[in-house]
């Protein structure tokens, strides 16, 4: 018995040292640009990101998105903006709302690679609340190909739909490629979007701030 609870003890001394440590990289890396200057392009394509206080969605106006993408994402003709998020396929699907959030989802979530999925829901209206970047069409070329590649297609470039899985009329899930994990979180998915098409943003972050303290908010 007293072996046990040794191990125990140390088992719990390890998760409170990793805590401590996650937690105190993930501050300090969001803080560490990835260049001095901002990289945002000098033409007209705005698109958005927003945050849910936790999690962070790429918005894009539903006419800068690829017309084979669009077509297969049937948006209603009301829908001036379409949001992509990637994420942990269990949290997705079993977590509506955060006061459902499950103790097992979330160390699964977070410890155990885990399979993802594509989050698409459509907007009708830009909000104050949201950052922006104003992209080249390169950028938007580049943005779109890595939101592209996170989706599961099948040979012939069809994306995947998770039936029955949206939260409301105007969202669906879809399958994904890549694995969640706390080092590859959904918010280090928008950051390395960011990244590839080089708009300044943090070198790495796993926190939704991490990225949005670079971007200019929507109302200034």
């Amino acid at each position: 018995m007293k072996i046990a609870f040794r191990y125990l003890g140390r088992f719990l001394l390890f998760i409170v040292a990793f805590l401590v440590l996650y937690v105190g990289l993930s501050f300090l890396l969001s803080y560490i640009p990835t260049s001095d200057k901002s990289a945002k392009g000098n033409g007209d394509r705005t698109v958005y990101l927003f945050s849910n206080g936790v999690h962070l969605d790429i918005v894009v106006p539903v006419d800068m998105v690829p017309v084979n993408l669009r077509n297969q994402l049937r948006p209603a003709s009301n829908t001036q903006l379409l949001a992509f998020g990637w994420g942990d396929k269990g949290f997705y699907l079993d977590t509506p709302t955060w006061a459902e959030l499950r103790a097992s989802v979330a160390i699964k979530a977070m410890f155990l690679p885990s399979p993802t999925a594509m989050h698409v829901t459509e907007h009708r209206q830009v909000h104050s609340t949201w950052s922006k970047a104003d992209l080249s069409q390169e950028q938007l070329d580049k943005l779109f190909a890595y939101i592209l590649s996170s989706f599961e297609m099948t040979t012939e470039g069809k994306i995947t739909e998770i039936k029955d899985a949206g939260y409301t009329p105007q969202d669906r899930f879809y399958e994904a490629h890549g694995n969640y994990s706390c080092f590859k979180t959904c918010n280090t998915w928008v950051n390395r979007a960011m990244k590839e098409i080089g708009v300044k943003t943090a070198i790495w972050t796993p926190m939704d701030k991490g990225v949005l303290r670079y971007l200019e908010l929507v109302q200034e």
